[in-house]
């Protein structure tokens, strides 16, 4: 009898370990396969935003999207054997979206704000920018003070949002869902002003005659890539990479396809590689 009951005991232990088992092949195949711990093995899921240029813009055949955060992460994707599927949205919906486990990072140009690092990891900073106010060219305002009793468009959620509270004294922030959404109303003299990333804001006044930059300051945090939370693999190795993009010259070739202005001193202290690049690059260079 003892027996049996030991074949039975042992019977139960075995329809109880298969899943066990099961899930530390999974865990091995996953982590072999699967290094960087993507929703999809192989494919980065990105959130992207459909206007925010220089760093995305959406292509005019409406195909993959353009931009310097674009061609940075598909450099960085190329050189780890990736390929990159990209989801339009917005800032909220990147920043909600990959703590839901929607996406695996987010390709644009975002702060990266102690706040916001509550919520998801970061990349370190592969661009260093400046804060502007877009007015209209016939507009007299030449200073962040100059908004007082003014309607001053920001976009939700966004770090010039928060540079606005403060920094344009005495004006009234009027938010918006997207860039577009605030260009559009500047350009009707719906605001006064659009507080914007700098390098933003250089593109739109190109872009739109009637448009200048009337003020600028200094940002007090680097454009990055957010990445999913606790997702350690994928922050490093994009970090790997782009240290390795910058130091073999391709960080520049991109950057100035796309910039007007030398890299901004700050951006230095995270990518050193970059310093020496710049030191031994013709005059003309950058």
């Amino acid at each position: 009898m003892s027996r049996v009951i030991a074949r039975l005991a042992l019977c139960a232990t075995i329809a109880l370990v298969p899943s066990l088992a099961a899930c530390g092949s999974s865990s091995r195949t996953s982590t072999t396969s699967n290094p960087y711990h993507l929703i999809v093995p192989g494919v980065i899921t990105a959130a992207v935003q459909s206007a925010q240029p220089p760093f995305v813009v959406a292509s005019a055949g409406g195909g993959k999207p353009e931009g310097f955060a674009i061609d940075l992460a598909e450099e960085v994707a190329k050189r780890l054997g990736l390929r990159i599927e990209y989801k339009v949205t917005d800032l909220q919906g990147t920043l909600t979206g990959l703590p839901g486990n929607r996406y695996d990072m987010g390709i644009s140009g975002v702060g990266a704000t102690a706040e916001r690092r509550k919520n998801v990891d970061f990349i370190k900073p592969y661009y260093w920018g400046y804060v502007a106010v877009l007015t209209k060219k016939t507009s007299a305002a030449a200073s962040m003070n100059a908004f007082a009793g003014k309607k001053v468009g920001v976009v939700s959620g966004s770090v010039q949002e928060k540079f606005a509270a403060t920094g344009v004294p005495g004006s009234t922030l009027v938010k918006f869902k997207d860039q577009p959404a605030a260009i559009g109303q500047l350009l009707t003299d719906g605001i006064a002003g659009f507080v914007v990333g700098g390098a933003d804001a250089e593109e739109y006044a190109a872009k739109e005659p009637t448009l200048k930059i009337a003020a600028e300051a200094d940002t007090t945090q680097g454009t990055s890539f957010p990445v999913k939370k606790g997702n350690q693999a994928l922050v490093d190795a994009f970090d790997t990479q782009i240290d390795d993009i910058v130091a073999d010259g391709t960080y520049m070739t991109l950057y100035n396809k796309w910039f007007k202005r030398s890299p901004s001193a700050k951006l230095l202290e995270f990518r050193p590689g970059l310093a020496k690049v710049l030191s031994s690059a013709s005059p003309s260079a950058g």
